[in-house]
C-alpha cells in the first residue's frame, strides 16, 4: 500500500529529520516508509496520522494524492512526482537521467521552480510519455 506522507510533509514545510524525531523514529526509517520500501507498523501509522492531523485512511492508500487531498490540485504544475512514485523510481535516479541535481528536481516536483522547455522535453522522454501528460497548463 502506498502513502502520501512525503507530499503532506513537503507541502507543510516539514523536514524529514524533524518529523522523524517528533515521531521517535530514525530518518532512514521514515524515508523507507515514504518511498514504500518498508511496511509501517500500526503504531507508526497512528502516530503519523496524529502528527499530520489527518486519518490513517487518507495517508495510507493507493489513490492519487490529489484525489485524497483536493487542496493538492490547486497550484499543481506537474505530475512528475506522481509518475515517478507510480513507477517506483527513486528521485536520485531520475535526477541523474535528467542531468539535474536532486534538490532541483525536488523543487520542480513541488512546483517551486518552473522548468525549461528542454527539461520538460527530456522528462517526457525519460518517462516515455508526452509533455502535456507530465506538465499541466498554467492558468494565466
Amino acid at each position: 500500500m502506498k502513502n502520501h506522507i512525503f507530499m503532506l510533509r513537503k507541502k507543510r514545510g516539514i523536514k524529514q529529520y524533524d518529523m522523524a524525531r517528533a515521531l521517535n523514529v530514525s530518518p532512514s526509517y521514515l524515508s523507507k516508509i515514504e518511498t514504500n520500501n518498508q511496511e509501517p507498523t500500526e503504531k507508526f501509522k497512528t502516530n503519523v496520522a496524529k502528527y499530520l492531523k489527518t486519518t490513517i485512511d487518507k495517508i495510507f492508500n493507493n489513490q492519487p494524492v490529489e484525489e485524497v487531498f483536493p487542496e493538492f490540485s490547486n497550484g499543481l504544475s506537474n505530475k512528475l512526482w506522481a509518475k515517478r512514485r507510480e513507477l517506483g523510481i527513486k528521485q536520485y535516479d531520475i535526477a541523474k537521467k535528467l542531468k539535474v541535481s536532486t534538490p532541483f528536481l525536488s523543487k520542480v516536483e513541488l512546483g517551486l521552480i518552473e522548468p525549461t522547455e528542454d527539461f520538460k522535453t527530456q522528462a517526457a522522454k525519460v518517462f516515455k510519455t508526452s509533455k502535456t501528460e507530465l506538465f499541466l497548463e498554467k492558468n494565466k
